[in-house]
């Protein structure tokens, strides 16, 4: 599926979680990249750039977020829903 930015972008502001394996998106203002999902404060529209992966993204200069975590992302990945799971998942986060 090849989605073109501004769908991306508009899926970044809602935290679409259908786009969540579309791509990252790289924030050239602050040298990190996310998750579309990424809670963190959304990024102006010309601050921002698409990437179809992780490598793409540390070889253009970006570092993952601290926030979302993207280093373990892959495209097409499914997100995590402790909801869907068998219930064997646990919270590691604070």
């Amino acid at each position: 599926m090849h989605l073109d930015d501004d769908r991306l972008y508009a899926g970044l502001l809602e935290r679409d979680a259908v786009l969540a394996g579309a791509a990252l998106v790289c924030v050239t203002s602050t040298g990190i990249f996310c998750r579309l999902t990424c809670p963190a404060r959304k990024p102006k529209r010309e601050n921002c750039r698409f990437e179809p992966s992780v490598e793409a993204c540390v070889a253009a200069g970006f570092r993952a977020c601290k926030r979302c975590h993207p280093e373990g992302w892959q495209a097409g990945a499914q997100i995590f829903s402790p909801l869907a799971g068998s219930g064997s998942a646990s919270a590691s986060n604070p």
